[in-house]
């Protein structure tokens, strides 16, 4: 938790800037809360090394330099976080050296200055003339980001390590978190709403890779900057809360900063749930795309879950929660975090009304659990590439496109996938829940700036019915690693055999489709 200039101020930092923002957050009480880290992000240093190597603050911009700024911020009882790149060159600028090559000197300088954090880019990974390149195997590697942290593990100071990889490559969240604190997930955060709904598709797989002192980067907060309403500022700072990413502060922390944002910030129970003990973050157990909500919900120490009610729509609506067939949970007492107020005890069906861009957060306690109410398999496993017709057929390697070891892809334009002979239980309902595996890398580097979102529609329909859209996110670490995803489809005949048909949405590719299972 802490503070960075980046959001606010770009690759224009100065000592001034620094000061007076590491002063705002002791003057504002944020300190106590958690937010410790004062970090100079990109543009504090100048276009050369001394004649030691070492990297240089720009003195008309710096004119104390380095070590006075980390002492100036330790005075204040806060933590000084510095900023530098794997690359040729640092973000944003085209002579401001970077870290490439000289890890092992910057790592003893920024110990040397009393650094307590570093945030590590990814610009200039392949050349000292081309900033950003996106889809290069150099930018996507892990060999850069291993060297700093090798370098930083061999200074005598504990020094914070904060990747900053964009997502780029494959299976980060492999190979971050044994070297790193943090790890960047996604492109740039964006000043508006839709940005918010992109990098939420991109973290859904990470709560396999979470655990304590190595948490996915969901970027700075953009709280406070009036990019976005009261309410979608409550929902951005609930879901990267929940999702232990780390709160960093974008805006800077003195004038006239709304005090509605202020007390988001300083939200003691949300920065709980962020913090707590036990370092899990929550799972995506369902989607309603056409209905335009989620439910989330992950464990907390002390026996507590906590229960996302996210509403994507751009109205107010009504969302029910059945305790029992979604959490296994009989009955619990909830507490509405937002609200700070106690709901009391909660059973069977859980049902309130949302805002437009509304997330909801429980806390459930005192839980009597019901694993028995869980919805079960069929006991039948539908295997895209044995029980289906249409599309492509891919074997894939050991450990991937789990559980068949293969997937349909190429699913687009007209291409259709049928399942016959799909069989249900006997209980009289035409609506099923379906556990589908799919297989989603689409990442939005480039198309982040544009509209990108991380997701891939697939239609769904039964016996003849309407086709149903379904927004699948990011599945894993590549094309290869699925996912799972739980909705609730309409059109089966009970206990009968019934024919599932999954599609392409207007003719745009659809994920890979793995397979899914009946639950009842």
């Amino acid at each position: 938790m802490g503070w960075n200039s980046y959001n606010n101020y770009g690759c224009n930092p100065s000592e001034q800037i620094m000061k007076t923002n590491a002063q705002g957050l002791v003057t504002q009480g944020l300190d106590k809360l958690g937010y410790t880290y004062v970090t100079t992000d990109c543009g504090w240093n100048a276009n050369h090394r001394d004649s030691s190597q070492r990297l240089v603050w720009n003195a008309t911009l710096f004119p104390s330099g380095g070590k006075a700024l980390c002492d100036y911020i330790h005075g204040l009882g806060l933590k000084c976080g510095v900023y530098s790149g794997g690359g040729y060159f640092q973000c944003g600028s085209t002579d401001q050296p970077a870290s490439l090559g000289y890890e092992a000197i910057d790592a003893q300088t920024f110990a040397a200055w009393g650094a307590d954090s570093l945030k590590y880019d990814n610009c200039y990974s392949t050349s000292n003339t081309n900033m950003v390149d996106y889809n290069s195997a150099e930018t996507g590697s892990s060999r850069r980001f291993v060297n700093m942290s090798s370098a930083l593990n061999s200074t005598w100071r504990d020094i914070i390590y904060q990747v900053c990889q964009w997502g780029c490559g494959q299976d980060i969240g492999q190979w971050a978190p044994p070297i790193a604190n943090s790890y960047r997930i996604s492109n740039d955060i964006t000043a508006g709403w839709p940005s918010i709904w992109r990098i939420t598709n991109q973290v859904v797989p990470y709560w396999k890779y979470v655990r304590p002192g190595a948490f996915p980067d969901m970027d700075m907060l953009m709280v406070g900057l009036n990019k976005l309403t009261t309410e979608e500022e409550r929902f951005h700072f609930g879901m990267w809360a929940i999702n232990k990413s780390p709160l960093i502060i974008g805006m800077p922390t003195t004038g006239s900063t709304a005090s509605a944002s202020m007390s988001i910030l300083k939200n003691k129970e949300v920065i709980a749930i962020n913090q707590d003990s036990l370092g899990q973050a929550p799972q995506l157990l369902r989607r309603y795309t056409i209905e335009e909500y989620d439910i989330w919900a992950g464990n907390l120490s002390s026996n507590r879950l906590v229960v996302g009610l996210a509403n994507w729509r751009n109205a107010p609506q009504s969302v029910t929660l059945n305790l029992a067939s979604v959490l296994g949970v009989a009955s619990a007492t909830a507490r509405d975090i937002w609200k700070a107020t106690d709901v009391g005890r909660i059973s069977g069906d859980y049902t309130t009304s949302l805002a437009a861009h509304q997330l909801q957060l429980l806390v459930l306690s005192n839980i009597t659990f019901n694993a028995m109410s869980i919805p079960k398999t069929t006991g039948t496993y539908y295997a895209a590439t044995a029980n289906a017709t249409g599309g492509t057929k891919v074997t894939c390697a050991k450990g991937q496109c789990a559980p068949s070891q293969s997937k349909i892809t190429g699913i687009t334009g007209t291409t259709s996938i049928t399942f016959s002979n799909v069989r249900t239980g006997t209980p009289a309902t035409t609506k099923k829940l379906l556990a589908i595996d799919f297989c989603n890398y689409d990442v939005a580097l480039g198309s982040a700036w544009s509209g990108g979102t991380n997701t891939r529609n697939m239609t769904i329909a039964v016996n003849g019915g309407p086709a149903k859209r379904w927004t699948f996110p990011i599945s894993g670490g590549n094309w290869y690693e699925s996912g799972r995803l739980h909705v609730e489809v309409d059109g089966f005949k009970a206990g009968g055999e019934n024919k599932v048909v999954f599609g392409a949405f207007s003719g745009q590719a659809a994920p890979d489709l793995v397979g899914f299972e009946v639950l009842e």
